[in-house]
């Protein structure tokens, strides 16, 4: 069990923006803040066995921001700006997360648009973070904030509008790059998924997305070779939801969850995780000077 905790993946949470084959007008900006809320007592090992633990909670105050410099490039943040981490038995280890800071490059425009981009994961996050047990004060875990290493994101998003339907179809197949931590070399991982808009209202849109995320190289069946999230698998299903509360400002939620299919689950805590915001996206001439020239 200690092995389990001291090498926890922390959840790998989808923000509510997700990829697109879209860029950003120059100037535009869309910018989110959200809570994230997760708890669950099923863990699957990193052999796909599902095992029942003492019930693992997380917290995460969630920031996400887009910018468009240019007609074709994006400029994209990302970060948990504070997240909690605890068992029922032990107290909370805290601290922000990392950054996640993205280019984005429209490949194609018109009926389909296509767009790359590039995104390195700072691990700006407290890589060593310990929690006390609260009835043994002398034993701690470990429940790091932060994956502690450098990776780059490197994802190809597609999407097409079926305009004048209210309706919008978008794909995308990521690769992540990763390198290592205290000697440990984590391998890398195969990230896919489509997601469907549908906007039912002027004010409302509803947005559901499948995929998977999926290590791939050589596997092991020694537990204590998976640190950090190396050898995670799952699939995953999520519904978001969008409400115009003002020309400038959204109240935003998801609910996500993970299944099985074609990949098994492997060192993950699986559970439904909620998520509730606020997104404020003003028009271009607040933002854009020389439309105001």
């Amino acid at each position: 069990m200690r092995y389990l905790i001291i090498f926890l993946l922390l959840l790998p949470l989808a923000p509510i923006h997700a990829q697109s084959g879209w860029v950003k007008a120059p100037g535009q900006t869309y910018l989110q803040a959200s809570y994230q809320g997760f708890v669950s007592n099923q863990y699957y090992n990193p052999l796909g066995e599902r095992l029942t633990t003492e019930t693992f909670r997380q917290q995460s105050l969630q920031f996400y921001g887009e910018y468009g410099l240019t007609q074709r490039w994006d400029l994209i943040l990302s970060m948990p700006l504070y997240r909690f981490n605890s068992f029922t038995t032990t107290t909370w280890a805290h601290g922000i997360g990392d950054l996640r800071v993205e280019l984005k490059y429209g490949l194609l425009t018109g009926k389909i648009p296509v767009a790359i981009s590039i995104a390195p994961e700072l691990p700006t996050g407290p890589n060593d973070n310990f929690a006390t047990n609260r009835e043994r004060a002398f034993e701690q875990i470990n429940l790091p904030t932060g994956d502690g290493e450098w990776n780059i994101w490197t994802t190809l998003a597609a999407s097409h509008s079926f305009y004048p339907l209210p309706l919008y179809l978008s794909t995308h197949a990521a690769f992540n790059y990763r390198t290592g931590y205290q000697g440990t070399n984590f391998r890398n991982q195969i990230k896919y998924g489509v997601e469907l808009g549908y906007q039912p209202t002027k004010s409302i849109w509803l947005i559901g997305r499948a995929g998977a995320l999926v290590t791939i190289g050589d596997p092991t069946t020694t537990i204590t070779v998976f640190p950090r999230g190396d050898g995670t698998t799952y699939m995953s299903g999520s519904l978001a939801a969008s409400y115009q509360l003002s020309p400038q400002w959204s109240l935003v939620g998801n609910l996500q969850g993970y299944f099985d299919g074609w990949h098994a689950r492997t060192n993950i805590y699986t559970g439904t995780t909620f998520t509730l915001g606020f997104a404020w996206e003003p028009t271009l001439p607040t933002l854009f000077s020389r439309n105001q020239e």
